[in-house]
C-alpha cells in the first residue's frame, strides 16, 4: 500500500495547497496533484506486477532472470522507476484505462507553470483541477474500484468538484464567445480553443467582443486579465497547438506542420493545408525555375527554391 498511499497524499496535500493563502502554494500545488496521480499509475502497475519480481512494471531496468525452474522471467532491477511515456505503454499493453491525453496535458502544464509563468494565481489552476478532477475519478472507480469520496476524504473531494464544475462553466462561455466568430480556417480555431495564457498558464482565454471580424478580436484571459492583439494571439495559439509535432519533426529531420508565413510573417502558414491560418494567403510551394518542392525552411513568396534564386542572382 506504500505507492497508493503515497500517491493519496500527494493529491490531498495537493488541494491543501491550493487552499492555502499563501501564494507562493501554488506552484507546491501543481506538483503535488501531478505527482499523486503519476503515482496511482504506478500502483496499478506495481500491482500487476508478478509476485517476486520487485514490481517489475514499474522499474525502468528490467532484466531476466532465472526461476526455481529454469525458466525466463523478468525482475525490476534498481531505484529508477518508469517515466510517462513507458507508463504510457505499459498501461496500453496491459488495458490499464487511462485518460492519456489528459495526463499529458496536466504534465505539460506543470512543467509549463514551473519555467514559463511569470504570473500565477488559483484561478489560473482551475483548468489544471479540472484536469486532474477527471482522471482520478475515473481511475480511482475503474481500475482501483474504490469511491473517490472514500479514498480521497469529503474535504479533497469537495474541493476537486466545486473547482472542475467553476471551471466546465466558465470554459463553456469562452466557447461559446470563441464560436460567434468566423475565424480563417477550422484549424486556428482549434488551436485558439485548446490556448492558454502565456502569462498566467489559465485555459480560460476568451474573447473581449463577440461577433466580431477576426481581424477585430482581442483576447482576454479571464484569470488575469491579460490582453492580446488578433495576430499576437493567433500566432500563439498556433506555435503552441503544433509545438510538439514541430519539435519531433525537428528532431527527426522530417518537415514541420507549420512555418513562418512569407507573407504575414508570422509562424503560422500550415503546409499540409498550403495556407496561413492567420492572413489566409497561400504562396507557391513547386520552384517555378527547376520544379521541384520548395522546402518549408525556404518559402519566401518567390516562387523560386533557394539554389535556383542563387543562380539567378548570378545570371544578373
Amino acid at each position: 500500500m506504500g505507492i497508493f498511499k503515497n500517491a493519496i497524499d500527494s493529491i490531498v496535500l495537493g488541494i491543501e495547497d491550493y487552499n492555502s493563502d499563501d501564494p507562493r502554494r501554488i506552484l507546491s500545488s501543481t506538483r503535488n496533484l501531478v505527482a499523486g496521480i503519476l503515482l496511482l499509475i504506478k500502483h496499478r502497475l506495481a500491482e500487476l506486477s508478478p509476485s517476486g519480481s520487485d514490481e517489475v512494471l514499474i522499474k525502468q531496468r528490467v532484466l531476466p532472470v532465472l526461476d526455481a525452474s529454469d525458466g525466463v522471467a523478468w525482475k525490476g532491477e534498481g531505484k529508477k522507476t518508469v517515466d510517462v511515456q513507458q507508463m504510457k505503454e505499459r498501461s496500453d499493453s496491459l488495458g490499464i484505462t487511462v485518460d492519456w491525453k489528459r495526463v499529458e496535458k496536466i504534465v505539460k502544464h506543470r512543467n509549463d507553470i514551473e519555467h514559463y509563468f511569470s504570473s500565477l494565481n488559483h484561478s489560473a489552476l482551475k483548468g489544471l483541477l479540472s484536469d486532474s478532477f477527471i482522471i482520478i475519478r475515473d481511475f480511482l472507480r475503474t481500475e482501483l474500484c474504490l469511491d473517490p469520496l472514500v479514498a480521497l476524504g469529503e474535504e479533497t473531494w469537495s474541493t476537486l468538484t466545486e473547482v472542475s464544475e467553476i471551471f466546465i462553466k466558465e470554459k463553456a462561455e469562452c466557447l461559446d464567445n470563441m464560436e460567434s466568430i468566423e475565424w480563417e480556417h477550422p484549424f486556428l480555431k482549434e488551436a485558439i480553443t485548446e490556448w492558454v495564457c502565456k502569462k498566467c498558464g489559465s485555459f480560460l482565454i476568451d474573447v473581449e467582443e463577440p461577433h466580431v471580424e477576426p481581424e477585430s478580436v482581442t483576447f482576454k484571459c479571464r484569470s488575469c486579465g491579460e490582453k492580446y492583439d488578433y495576430e499576437t494571439g493567433a500566432e500563439g495559439a498556433i506555435k503552441e497547438y503544433y509545438v510538439t509535432e514541430n519539435y519531433i519533426a525537428a528532431k527527426e529531420g522530417g518537415d514541420p506542420v507549420t512555418a513562418e508565413c512569407p507573407n504575414c510573417f508570422r509562424e503560422a502558414y500550415h503546409l499540409s493545408e498550403d495556407v496561413c491560418l492567420i492572413c489566409g494567403e497561400s504562396v507557391e510551394r513547386r520552384c517555378q525555375r527547376c520544379y521541384t518542392s520548395i522546402p518549408s525552411c525556404e518559402l519566401d513568396g518567390s516562387g523560386y527554391c533557394s539554389w535556383c534564386n542563387h543562380m539567378m542572382s548570378k545570371d544578373d
